[in-house]
């Protein structure tokens, strides 16, 4: 069921770039409680990265952790978005945040004691994405549930700024916890982070469940699916996240071991570059908030890929061109810069496609497809960091980043080059999406 928009927000309006948060009071209480979590959630992950370059010196090993973080929403993708479209969002959000909460104590408390090895750090990683991967396609139709289809193009916008702007607080702190206070400080606080979501969520009145529909099964199970091959246009754009995934994004994984050995820093310097790219990305997602429908969400992703790739491509090239005649600091700054335009590019990408797959998406199949995005998600990703680690392992990690911004260059000419493009915007849906069954014909 869909908010109830208020006389506010039913008042004409020209791209407010808050308006989700201004219409909406509950959305208001998870989107605070939802970014202090976010915060504890980045922060660990930098301190994650860090620790585990130190412990085995290997940008393999980067790759695999990077890989087991994300693995486990390949096999239950399908399983959570399934759930997400049977059960109340509300409670399946609150139960995964519970279950989050022990994993993040537990992981917490063996940094305290001393008693980590990498292998439980993989293994609690694993087990919490497992749970990330319930609660996300809950979180999409809770979402929806809150703010509804007119405020939602806005909301998602909103949603990827606060995550984005959660990776600059949050590897930020993340240098100085490991700089001054100790490699068990972050774990804490992320699992302390952790009660600020589980309130804001308690905070919300509840909605009742779903209609059980009959049938369901694996066919049920399978519905998104079953919908992709109906609707290419949103089978295309999943295609394009899963490139991104494999081409792209695998730098993300490399990064502790580019500012150790490539430009020299260390714990601060390092928690500088995640912030820089997520200030990118914090600007990218309020510029995509702000701009509405005015621009052609089908360019934003043109020309979202060719900024990221020319901001990679760049950041591979600093230490080659930079390093043996720059100043000290220089390099640095120079790759901050370069991660501040990498964010900002990957995030205008990846919201604008979220946003028009969002968009054309059915309602009773939100979860299902919320599913599958966490399928290519988790899939492509983890093949891509993988990929990067074993490829930096042999070449090292400049060449691999240059390599990979030239394989996303080429891909994003090829796409503003093609008729591809034209066919992305060629069918907006018109009416609203519980009103379309799945196999009814489609415009364009």
């Amino acid at each position: 069921m869909a908010a109830v928009p208020s006389p506010e927000s039913s008042r004409p309006r020209r791209g407010r770039m808050f308006e989700a948060l201004i219409a909406n009071r509950d959305y208001r209480r998870f989107y605070m409680g939802h970014g202090v979590s976010l915060v504890g959630t980045w922060m660990q992950a930098a301190a994650v990265n860090w620790i585990v370059y130190e412990l085995t010196d290997s940008a393999w090993w980067l790759g695999v952790v990077e890989a087991a973080n994300l693995l486990p929403g390949l096999v239950v993708g399908l399983i959570a978005g399934a759930i997400a479209d049977r059960s109340v969002p509300r409670s399946t959000v609150l139960s995964t945040q519970l279950v989050q909460l022990i994993l993040a104590t537990t992981l917490a408390v063996l940094f305290s004691l001393g008693l980590i090895r990498l292998w439980h750090l993989i293994a609690l990683l694993a087990l919490s994405r497992v749970g990330n991967t319930f609660e996300m396609p809950a979180r999409q139709v809770f979402l929806y549930e809150l703010v509804g289809r007119e405020h939602l193009g806005n909301a998602i916008a909103l949603n990827v700024g606060l995550f984005n702007a959660s990776r600059v607080v949050g590897p930020a702190l993340a240098g100085v916890c490991l700089a001054w206070l100790g490699r068990s400080a972050p774990f804490i606080l992320n699992a302390l982070s952790f009660l600020a979501a589980i309130a804001a969520v308690l905070s919300i009145p509840g909605r009742p469940a779903p209609p059980v529909r009959s049938g369901q099964g694996p066919a049920d199970l399978l519905g998104g699916f079953a919908y992709l091959r109906q609707d290419r246009r949103v089978a295309v754009l999943f295609g394009l996240m899963a490139f991104f995934g494999v081409a792209g994004m695998g730098y993300n994984a490399m990064l502790a071991a580019y500012a150790r050995d490539s430009i020299g820093t260390q714990e601060l310097g390092y928690s500088a570059l995640l912030a820089s790219a997520g200030s990118g990305a914090v600007a990218g997602a309020l510029g995509v908030a702000r701009l509405g429908g005015r621009v052609r969400r089908e360019m934003l992703i043109v020309l979202g890929l060719g900024l990221f790739a020319s901001s990679l491509a760049g950041l591979g090239a600093v230490p080659l061109l930079l390093g043996p005649i720059a100043p000290s600091g220089v390099p640095a700054a120079a790759a901050m810069l370069c991660l501040f335009g990498a964010g900002f590019g990957a995030i205008t990408y990846t919201s604008s496609i979220q946003t028009m797959i969002q968009l054309d998406v059915p309602d009773r199949l939100r979860g299902r497809v919320a599913g599958i995005w966490l399928i290519v998600f988790s899939g492509s990703v983890p093949m891509g960091a993988l990929l990067t680690g074993r490829l930096a392992q042999w070449l090292g990690v400049e060449p691999v980043l240059v390599a990979s911004g030239v394989l996303c260059g080429a891909a994003a000419l090829g796409l503003g080059s093609s008729r591809l493009l034209d066919r992305l915007g060629a069918h907006p849906r018109t009416r609203d999406p519980a009103e379309a069954p799945l196999g009814a014909a489609r415009p364009g």
